[in-house]
């Protein structure tokens, strides 16, 4: 699972009877994003709000991404570097960042751009760089002084060498390379910072595949092998998947990475165990009509049941035609706009918005439709019957049974 590095707030801007919003954890997956955007559902002419209410453990980055202009595509691709990083490297990138503001202090103010930020976090990644333990300039003189990166104090004695000014040692020597402090730790520049490659502003297509797994086998087997499977997939590709990895069946073989157009689907099913079951699920969302529709509307329901298992979530895929999902409304006063306007012209209802309790005349609507507002919409049956879940209408039929 990658590193957490924003917690993003996303919504409409400027619309204040839209509650329609999505909290995303950066870096996410296309699916996920492609999620997100389905909660916030953006019309032609809606401008994407973006807020990032944590930056885990990037804190340090707030003053230099607070009001720079940034996608959700350039964001989430500075959010990938920066999870690849490890706790070495991230050391070094704060370095950076603080070398670079210095550097640009008497150019621009110490300005960073996102490109800056991109670039360092490449760097990072590479050799142009020495981390050494040391906390402050006394520490930092003694390191160079016993590693005999002084030549001058090599037939200096013992007792002399104790006498040193170790902290005006390291001070010079710190201000001759350049290099910063960052914790207990001092980092050093020693080669050309390497630039990140282009990122685009719009996010992708989305993606070719309905669900993607990267599967390897259990640490404990000692074995690297890995695969890609894209589901649904026909019965030769999945013994295929097993013969990459030397197994039969999916005893042993762990899930590494995961996507897919549900991106919570995996979080109620055993995978690999159920990966039949989680095939046929694949299969179904595939050959859905006018999925465009129907796949919010399966996402609306596994969330309102919040469905736990592989079996509920086929069993809706199955009795999708027995809900209506209103993705363009996602509050109360969204929902009388929208009765208002079935009741009466357009300029009446300009008229009347201004003297109407808009929520308290959607609550009531909301209630007596039966209706919930899910994530995706507002949702409820097609006869607009008490919503139950599949279990509830299993148990209530068993009753009536009796």
């Amino acid at each position: 699972m990658a590193k957490k590095v924003f917690a993003m707030y996303l919504a409409k801007e400027g619309n204040p009877n839209s509650d329609a919003y999505a909290k995303l954890d950066l870096p996410a997956s296309p699916w996920e994003l492609w999620d997100a955007l389905d909660k916030v559902r953006l019309q032609t002419d809606d401008i994407l709000y973006m807020e990032i209410e944590d930056y885990y453990a990037f804190e340090h980055l707030a003053p230099h991404l607070d009001g720079l202009e940034i996608s959700l595509n350039e964001l989430n691709d500075l959010a990938e570097l920066l999870s690849a990083l490890d706790e070495v490297q991230e050391v070094a990138f704060d370095g950076f960042l603080r070398m670079e503001v210095q550097n640009k202090v008497n150019t621009n103010g110490g300005v960073i751009t996102l490109q800056d930020l991109r670039d360092l976090a490449v760097s990072a990644k590479t050799d142009c760089y020495h981390v050494v333990d040391a906390a402050d300039d006394a520490a930092l003189g003694r390191f160079y002084a016993e590693n005999d990166f002084i030549p001058e104090l090599d037939s200096v004695s013992n007792e002399v060498f104790e006498m040193l000014d170790f902290a005006g040692i390291g001070r010079m020597m710190r201000c001759s390379e350049n290099g910063v402090f960052v914790g207990n730790l001092y980092v050093l520049q020693d080669g050309e910072l390497t630039s990140a490659p282009p990122c685009a502003k719009d996010l992708p297509e989305k993606p070719g595949y309905l669900f993607r797994l990267m599967l390897g086998l259990h640490p404990d087997i000692g074995d690297a092998r890995t695969v890609t499977l894209d589901l649904p997939a026909a019965e030769a590709e999945l013994l295929d998947a097993q013969e990459q990895l030397g197994v039969e069946g999916w005893e042993g073989v762990t899930v590494i990475d995961y996507d897919g157009i549900i991106p919570y689907a995996a979080e109620f099913t055993d995978l690999p165990m159920e990966l039949k079951e989680f095939n046929a699920l694949a299969a179904a969302v595939r050959d859905m009509p006018s999925p465009e529709k129907q796949l919010p509307k399966l996402k609306a329901l596994l969330k309102q049941f919040e469905v736990q298992d592989i079996e509920t979530a086929m069993g809706l895929t199955e009795h999708l035609d027995d809900y209506v999902l209103t993705p363009e409304i996602s509050s109360p006063q969204e929902t009388a706009i929208d009765q208002l306007h079935f009741m009466t012209d357009d300029h009446s209802v300009e008229l009347l918005i201004s003297h109407v309790n808009l929520y308290a005349y959607g609550c009531d609507l909301i209630r007596e439709d039966n209706a919930v507002l899910s994530p995706y919409g507002l949702l409820h049956r097609a006869d607009y019957q008490p919503m139950l879940s599949p279990m509830q209408e299993t148990q209530e039929m068993e009753m009536k049974m009796k």
